[in-house]
């Protein structure tokens, strides 16, 4: 009888390899369809509405209609998981950053100086689907401590949601940097209206490209505009394809510099006395928005008054493995960018080449032991592989039996639940 009852429950799971999508499903058009799991719409971006509410193209004249996540559903109409990236502390090493820690590398020319980070960030993933991992980091997800900096000022590497004028990263012409309106929206008069890049709340969106992707290297020059002392708007190229694993990830990153120690009075260090937490009155004016990749990012300022340049500073990266970032462990992989600055005063310093390296720790998860021992009960009974089945179809939700998820994606497959009629048809040991 045991038998025959796992022989229908193995029905049920062949008729799963047969279904067919009737139809064309969108994701972003606001209603879930299987396979989708959710599907809230999106906004316009790079259009004369751009941030308005949507679930088409068509809405969006002259631009798109972009789904985000952060909000429990992903850009690509699948539920999301929180991801926590302990970062390998960084280790200074002369003017520099060890290789394989994290940090930050301010190049001055003149001088290097090295911010070694720790802490961590939050990663929100949706699931794999058509080969990517859909990824969002939100703005409070980023927790770097304050980095004294030579025992003469205090550093703060910080994540901050950015818009720009229609709410894209490059015009249309793929070249020409949209207008940061962050600080201020007046500065999309006549313009596309001021729109979130990575969606309300988020500092990073973007994509794992698990069988490779394109855009994995990122350079960015900046003129520093010679005698002038007015910088040119920066060359940033992205190019180069990375293979399995390999991300590029739109960041917003902040940088802000407080001369003397990491605690001390005033609007920069806040009412808690100490600088870079969210009491302090910064604005991280120093921040941009640019890929995160798993290459290369180099940085390079050319044309500084006395004619020189600075760099380039480059940085190099390392791919995720999907089947471990699947399972919540990021280990091996780090994130890398790279930016510049002009025309600014701190510490004397008015020019810099900055490269950011962020190495993610080893966080090894232990799958479950036994495939589809819901109850933990040492063995796989009849009821759990329905259970599983029922799972699959999307009739239960998959918190029904954890056990069944073996590579904790969040969903059930075919091949869990034949895993699961072999423990049944053995044991568990």
């Amino acid at each position: 009888m045991r038998k025959m009852a796992i022989a229908v429950a193995v029905s049920l799971c062949s008729a799963l390899v047969s279904v067919q999508v009737a139809r064309a499903v969108t994701c972003g058009d606001g209603v879930t369809e299987a396979p989708e799991e959710c599907d809230n719409g999106g906004y316009c971006i790079g259009s004369s509405n751009a941030g308005t509410a949507c679930t088409s193209s068509a809405a969006c004249p002259g631009g798109e209609c972009k789904t985000a996540g952060g909000d429990g559903c992903a850009a690509n109409c699948t539920t999301e998981r929180d991801v926590n990236i302990q970062l390998v502390p960084g280790v200074s090493e002369g003017l520099s950053i060890r290789p394989g820690t994290s940090g930050v590398v301010a190049d001055a020319g003149f001088l290097q100086l090295p911010l070694p980070l720790s802490g961590k960030l939050v990663m929100t993933i949706g699931k794999q689907r058509d080969g990517k991992i859909p990824v969002v980091v939100k703005a409070s997800g980023i927790d770097f401590p304050a980095v004294p900096v030579l025992s003469l000022a205090c550093g703060c590497v910080h994540g901050a949601t950015a818009k720009t004028c229609g709410g894209t990263f490059f015009e249309a012409d793929g070249t020409t940097l949209s207008t940061d309106c962050t600080a201020n929206e007046a500065l999309c008069a006549g313009k596309k209206p001021c729109t979130f890049v990575h969606g309300p709340g988020n500092t990073a969106s973007g994509n794992i490209g698990c069988t490779g992707i394109d855009g994995n290297n990122l350079t960015y020059t900046l003129d520093a505009g010679g005698d002038s002392g007015t910088a040119l708007p920066p060359v940033v190229t992205i190019n180069g394809s990375g293979p399995a694993g390999s991300a590029s990830i739109l960041t917003t990153i902040g940088v802000n510099v407080a001369v003397g120690g990491c605690t001390g009075t005033g609007a920069a260090y806040g009412p808690d006395g100490k600088f870079c937490t969210a009491d302090d009155a910064s604005d991280f004016g120093a921040a941009a928005t640019l890929p995160a990749v798993t290459g290369m990012a180099t940085a390079t300022i050319t044309n500084l008054p006395d004619g020189g340049e600075i760099g380039p500073t480059t940085v190099t990266g390392a791919p995720f493995t999907c089947s471990q970032v699947e399972l919540g462990n990021p280990g091996g992989s780090a994130l890398v960018s790279a930016f510049a600055l002009a025309g600014i005063n701190v510490m004397g310093i008015s020019s810099l080449g900055v490269t950011v390296n962020l190495v993610a720790k080893d966080n090894p998860v232990i799958p479950p032991s036994c495939a589809g021992d819901c109850d933990g009960s040492n063995e796989v009974t009849v009821n759990e592989i329905i259970a599983m089945v029922n799972i699959a179809l999307g009739s239960a939700p998959a918190s029904t039996c954890a056990a069944g998820d073996v590579d904790g994606n969040g969903e059930i497959t075919v091949n869990e639940i034949v895993s699961a009629v072999n423990k049944a048809l053995g044991s568990c040991s």
